[in-house]
């Protein structure tokens, strides 16, 4: 059996495996990302993320959400910079992108390669 993660409009809801008070902590900071992405609060979609990261670093829901949210501000460079730590991951697990409950599911690598092609466009 497989498992998918949804990532919607670029921000993730899934839990990974730690303890009770980080998982309360982590879940409240990726409600406020998710939240803040669907409304198109970018600095503070940032900040969460950001935060998510420093307790969890490899996480790549998280770091593909950044990206997505680095380039909608504009970092580009900065955002290609993550879409490369995405890439350079042990880890590939599949991930549906969108808001939609029949979204496709992709490998996060997949992501993070197209994220990167779109930064040229």
């Amino acid at each position: 059996m497989r498992t998918v993660s949804v990532l919607c409009v670029g921000a993730a809801m899934m839990l990974g495996a730690m303890g009770p008070a980080s998982a309360d902590a982590t879940t409240q900071s990726e409600g406020l990302a998710y939240e803040a992405i669907q409304s198109g609060n970018w600095s503070q979609a940032e900040a969460e993320l950001r935060a998510g990261l420093a307790v969890t670093p490899n996480d790549p829901k998280k770091l593909l959400n950044l990206a997505f949210v680095l380039q909608k501000v504009g970092k580009a460079d900065e955002a290609a910079g993550v879409y490369g730590q995405v890439l350079q991951l042990d880890r590939d697990p599949l991930l549906a992108f969108g808001t939609e409950v029949n979204t496709r599911p992709m490998r996060a690598k997949l992501l993070a390669k197209k994220g990167m092609a779109s930064l040229s466009k």
